[in-house]
């Protein structure tokens, strides 16, 4: 893939940032050759768990059909405790021990001073810190209150947008979750909107439906047009009207990997060459 130049000069400044979804993460593997669920493959699997009428399982079913994610959340919430929701979340994203994938690797080279993650798994966080420069790694969700502080430091900051599986009570993951996240953390959601005001983001195993970013992102572009884009690296397929309406409302370029029968192995070497660009860019105006 021929990478942009802008994006390539921007990861190589350090002024760019990095927003990983759950694809980032699906080519991690535990010991036992499991990989982390999906947004739906979570939602499944508490479904299991949750001890529900027949009319309520066919909603969380019907809602999920129609990707209606937040709902087939909230309906399955109101029916788990607390401690059932917590064991279910360990059991999934902590207890596996889930290795860093090929992504995380490219990121952690790429080394850019904020990635923002919207996957509730400790998978980067952990092999962050496991690397050479495993003190100058801050992990903050949006319960935070010294991410800004953070932020103006010389640390690496990874932001959990949506919180991790070591905080179970404050997990996003139903509609009114997002509403109380956004209403008892205003500063979050603010630092947040200047983030994608001021810098540049490359979308990593996103699909660009999470409802929390997406607004952001509209919000951004109408607050204040810029002429330069934010980056998305997605399969190929999408129908152009719909990557046309992507691409202005979210100010977002595109940029495609072949797809052939869901094989994503195509982003990994596009992640490999971008990692090389970067590198390569900083030798060069490095040694200038």
């Amino acid at each position: 893939m021929d990478w942009p130049t802008p994006l390539v000069a921007e990861l190589g400044e350090r002024r760019a940032v990095i927003l990983m979804g759950a694809g980032a993460s699906a080519a991690s593997r535990s010991a036992e050759g499991r990989s982390p669920p999906t947004w739906i493959g979570l939602l499944d699997d508490l479904k299991g768990r949750t001890a529900l009428s027949e009319a309520e399982s066919a909603a969380v079913t019907l809602a999920m059909t129609q990707g209606k994610l937040l709902d087939a959340a909230e309906l399955l919430l109101a029916k788990i405790s607390a401690p059932e929701l917590r064991t279910a979340l360990r059991d999934l994203l902590l207890l596996p021990r889930f290795e860093a994938s090929p992504i995380h690797e490219c990121v952690l080279e790429i080394d850019p001073k904020v990635v923002i993650t919207t996957n509730y798994d400790t998978i980067y966080d952990e092999f962050c810190r496991r690397g050479r420069a495993a003190d100058g790694y801050s992990v903050k969700t949006h319960t935070s209150r010294d991410l800004l502080d953070e932020i103006r430091s010389t640390a690496r900051v990874v932001i959990k947008a949506h919180g991790c599986v070591t905080d179970p009570q404050n997990v996003v993951l139903s509609r009114s979750q997002f509403f109380k996240a956004k209403a008892e953390n205003p500063a979050f959601y603010s630092i947040l909107n200047s983030i994608f005001l001021t810098s540049t983001v490359l979308f990593v195993g996103y699909s660009l439906t999470d409802p929390d970013i997406s607004l952001v992102l509209e919000s951004a572009n109408i607050a204040a047009p810029c002429a330069h884009p934010h980056y998305a690296l997605i399969p190929a397929g999408m129908a152009e009207p719909l990557k046309r309406a992507v691409s202005k409302a979210y100010n977002i370029a595109l940029l495609e990997y072949e797809n052939v029968g869901g094989d994503h192995s195509h982003a990994i070497e596009a992640m490999k060459s971008l990692t090389e660009a970067v590198v390569a860019y900083r030798a060069r105006y490095e040694s200038d």
